[in-house]
């Protein structure tokens, strides 16, 4: 399994980072339908777990939420690994927008 790993600083408190997030991965099917497939997500205090498959891959990440950063470990199979630096910009990009508030599809309609 090849796998990222990252910590994303924010100031938003545990409780709204985890809001954000949550309803974040909650659109995500919605927001690109023809990329995430089988999305699941757990959730357990201020962690969630969140698997989905894209591309014809399975991707599997572990979020730690704290009051002022965000932990994410994200595992996916090695025949992904030619597009390790592709998931990681993109998944952790993601993230960061969400957790400083410039990409608003968080927002319940």
């Amino acid at each position: 399994m090849g796998q990222v790993t990252k910590l994303i600083p924010h100031q938003l408190g545990a409780a709204e980072a985890k809001t954000r997030l949550c309803s974040f991965v909650g659109s995500m099917m919605r927001e690109y339908p023809d990329q995430v497939h089988q999305l699941e997500m757990k959730v357990a205090g201020n962690e969630l777990q969140v698997r989905f498959s894209a591309y014809g891959f399975e991707y599997d990440w572990m979020v730690s939420i704290s009051d002022d950063s965000v932990a994410l470990t994200g595992k996916f199979p090695e025949s992904a690994n030619p597009y390790r630096s592709k998931i990681e910009k993109t998944v952790v990009g993601k993230v960061e927008d969400v957790l400083v508030g410039t990409l608003r599809i968080y927002r319940a309609a």
